[in-house]
């Protein structure tokens, strides 16, 4: 009976320790994740900014691609 419950208790202890170590695994991708949403704002508010901060020749050809943009969605 006490070979049993050392047998288990060692089965236990394996186990846990496996989940132990798979759960810090996928810390890597949470991590991963999380850069990549820090980028992702970071990329979407300069675009929001580029059109207010550019030069005029700059508006000028964003201007031109939105209206080429347009034209194109337009067309049936």
């Amino acid at each position: 009976m006490h070979g049993q419950m050392h047998t288990v208790a060692r089965w236990l202890q394996r186990e846990i320790g496996a989940l132990f170590l798979a759960g810090k695994r996928s810390d890597r991708g949470q991590d991963l994740v999380e850069y990549a949403l820090i980028v992702g704002f970071i990329a979407v508010a300069c675009a929001a900014l580029i059109p207010y901060t550019a030069t005029s020749s700059m508006r000028e050809i964003y201007n031109r691609i939105a209206e080429i943009l347009l034209n194109s969605t337009n067309q049936t």
